[in-house]
């Protein structure tokens, strides 16, 4: 029986070649996407497809592909690939072996370094010739393409969790089943899924967990725990309960280790405090030692437990305290939607405002618009605004702050706008003091208002630049600029922790979705996550004010 790892990476390989031979690009996107989809689902498609199931009732399969599935399941190959390599170069059948290589950016290096094999590609990686050459960036991108993976971001972690939660629940005879570990804590990036779960049949639902996705691996197992690998390409780890353990477990299997150090220092052992039970709920453990609850999201060692037992906790962001986004694009640059369109999403949202933040002239790639455009928006945005109510459209731009620390518009435009969000998109490799010093200038330009996404982090894909934050977060202070956490699920910039250090300098962040189209909206939890883990409140967040108040912050 193949697994849905298996079926999914041969619909891989067929959109690298494909996208190699510059097919049709929606085709090509088709067969990524329905391999991605593949790769969460529980159930097994080797089973389905042989039962005669219709494989389109899935998201992301159709017709072609469905046969494609059909096609891999009974004869164990699929033609179109073996045509496809046929026709390849030996350097291109070789990248289809790896189906998370880009070939593009693969072949790239080969013509720069002058290599043709995926071993040589390993060579180059480990002596630090890719990342001298191309940069970080591509280096990353070969690591992660050669590198059996167990991390993924938390976006992607989500569907996974899902899947795996249902297949528990429906398929492995347990009674109840929790999430935990780094994914409950809304960590940027997860290595390990863990679930804590309830059953009369541990052993059995262990046997039966074997089958998600067609067959996953047991890599090791206990008498009350076990770590699997799944398809999708993260761990998951089953942790056993009863139900007086509960609470107890929970607790375990959520903290980190620095958090758990120190609420045994308060409780005792782990293993004194499991021998107290019952412990059903995890309120009712905290409770018992004078300590109020914790929310998963600070339980990362800091000072969430002196603050438990003084009562001193924040009373985290959430959700409801939203008023509007602050940064959202439009077909004005490189948006989907036109501004009517994201102001509608927006109102739907029971936003009171939405800010559109084209991108500014400098930056060509993103059809960054010319001063004159600029001009010409903020008359038309006046004229929506006369014509739509219940929602304040906002003029702004994502402004960039170029290498000499200048703003990318004149001062008399940024005057026009109601804020501003500035951001680095160019010369990442400026050196620590240098990005330091450009964005100090930058700031002391009185139409500077919110510092976008700091540190030009992309997760899993590149670091970002250096930056002396602490100085950046006192010139901020001083000259009455703002940050923002952006809600983008590989950017997740500011990180929890430059975000707790803004706020308690006294510097409000946004947190803003950065939202190319209207979908991108519900990205927003993301950074929500973001802001509860640096354990902001809604005091700390700009965008929680209604306009009649955050307007008068942003002007200087």
């Amino acid at each position: 029986m193949l697994s849905n790892a298996e079926i999914a990476d041969r619909l891989t390989s067929v959109a690298q070649l494909m996208a190699a031979g510059k097919e049709n690009p929606y085709k090509i996107k088709a067969y990524r996407r329905a391999a991605a989809w593949i790769r969460t689902l529980p159930e097994s498609l080797d089973e389905l497809a042989r039962e005669g199931a219709d494989l389109t009732v899935y998201a992301g399969i159709g017709d072609a592909i469905a046969a494609s599935i059909r096609e891999i399941v009974t004869t164990g190959t699929l033609g179109k690939l073996q045509k496809l390599r046929a026709g390849a170069t030996p350097e291109l059948a070789g990248i289809s072996e790896h189906p998370r290589l880009d070939p593009k950016r693969v072949l790239r290096i080969y013509k720069k370094l002058g290599i043709a094999s995926i071993d040589a590609l390993r060579e180059k990686l480990e002596d630090g010739a890719i990342e001298k050459a191309l940069g970080q960036r591509m280096a990353e991108h070969v690591r992660q393409g050669l590198t059996e993976s167990h991390v993924m971001l938390l976006y992607h972690a989500d569907d996974v969790r899902a899947s795996v939660e249902r297949f528990l629940l429906d398929k492995c005879a347990v009674l109840r089943a929790e999430v935990a570990g780094d994914y409950r804590r809304r960590a940027e990036i997860v290595e390990e899924i863990s679930f804590v779960v309830e059953s009369e049949d541990f052993p059995r639902t262990l046997e039966n967990f074997r089958r998600f996705g067609g067959r996953t691996p047991l890599i090791t197992s206990g008498h009350r725990e076990a770590l699997f690998a799944v398809a999708a390409g993260v761990l998951i780890h089953l942790r056993h309960a009863s139900r007086d353990e509960w609470g107890f477990e929970m607790i375990a299997s959520t903290g980190s280790q620095a958090h758990l150090e120190k609420l045994f220092a308060i409780t005792g052992s782990a293993k004194d405090v499991m021998a107290a039970a019952p412990w059903p709920t995890e309120a009712g453990l905290y409770r018992n030692f004078g300590l109020a609850y914790i929310e998963p999201e600070l339980r990362e060692g800091l000072d969430e437990l002196s603050r438990a037992a003084s009562g001193t906790l924040p009373d985290l962001v959430s959700i409801t305290d939203i008023r509007g986004d602050l940064h959202a694009h439009s077909t004005s640059s490189d948006g989907a939607h036109t501004i009517e369109q994201m102001a509608l999403a927006a109102r739907d949202r029971g936003y009171e405002y939405v800010g559109i933040t084209h991108h500014s002239q400098s930056l060509k790639i993103a059809r960054g618009m010319p001063v004159e455009d600029i001009w010409k928006q903020i008359r038309f945005i006046d004229t929506l605004n006369a014509r739509m109510p219940g929602i304040q459209i906002l003029k702004s731009a994502e402004v960039d702050i170029l290498a000499d620390g200048a703003l990318d518009y004149p001062d008399d435009l940024l005057r026009e706008l109601d804020y501003t969000v500035c951001s680095i998109h160019s010369r990442f490799g400026l050196n620590r003091e240098q990005q330091t010093e450009r964005i100090l200038r930058a700031m002391d330009n009185r139409n500077f208002t919110i510092l976008g996404h700091a540190t030009g982090r992309l997760l899993l894909k590149r670091p970002g630049y250096e930056l002396d934050m602490p100085r950046v977060i006192e010139h901020a202070r001083m000259q009455g600029c703002f940050f923002e956490i952006n809600s983008s699920p590989d950017r997740l910039d500011l990180s929890a922790a430059y975000a707790r250090a803004a706020a308690q300098a006294g510097v409000k962040i946004s947190v803003s979705t950065d939202a190319h189209s209207t979908r991108e909206f519900a990205l927003l939890h993301y950074g929500l996550d973001q802001a509860r883990r640096a354990g902001l409140t809604r005091h700390d967040v700009l965008n929680c004010l209604p306009w009649t108040e955050l307007g008068k912050l942003t002007k200087r």
